[in-house]
């Protein structure tokens, strides 16, 4: 490349570069005028607007004052707008990857269908349980009331026989008594 091109397309670039910063400068021109001038715009005579400020004749390369996140959008912006050619094994590439990804998504859509499955069984189990857990409650319920009523019925045999043991041993003391006085009686006649 001669020194001729290469100064003219170095100029050009700088030209471009200098409508961009003076594009993200000022915000009040519309992206649409800015390539309206753009593609209108003479490179030699954005290269004279450029120029013509400076007073040492020397290029001035412009710095634009915006943070990184700013470049970063910038330079998404312009490649959103210039489509990327690529060559077979970029978009072989890009297809691996893109297989790779349904694949993905099936196993995905496949573990979510077992996830929904399982908890589903999970959640008529516990309705299972749920309800052997209320049939037990009931009898549970059922036994102590059975209890319940035993152990009342056990205190009142208890006081019943409370009395009759009484009685009983009474009557075990008078029958001992009337025999020894049968047997005394046989022995003094």
């Amino acid at each position: 490349i001669s020194k001729a091109t290469l100064n003219e397309y170095s100029e050009k670039v700088e030209a471009i570069a200098s409508k961009l910063v003076n594009h993200v400068n000022d915000p009040q021109v519309s992206e649409k005028d800015f390539e309206r001038s753009f593609v209108e715009g003479n490179p030699s005579e954005i290269e004279e607007k450029n120029l013509s400020p400076l007073s040492s004749g020397l290029r001035r390369r412009p710095v634009p004052t915006s943070s990184t996140e700013e470049r970063a959008h910038e330079l998404a912006e312009t490649d959103n707008a210039s489509p990327v050619k690529l060559d077979a094994s970029a978009h072989a590439h890009i297809e691996k990857h893109r297989m790779l990804q349904e694949d993905l998504t099936d196993e995905m859509v496949v573990l979510a269908k077992q996830l929904k499955e399982s908890s589903l069984m999970m959640s008529q189990s516990l309705q299972n349980t749920e309800k052997i857990l209320d049939s037990t409650e009931k009898a549970i319920e059922h036994s102590l009331a059975s209890t319940g009523r035993a152990n009342v019925r056990a205190t009142a045999i208890y006081s019943e026989s409370s009395k009759t043991s009484c009685l009983t041993w009474l009557v075990m003391f008078v029958m001992t008594c009337v025999f020894v006085m049968v047997i005394l009686l046989i022995r003094v006649t």
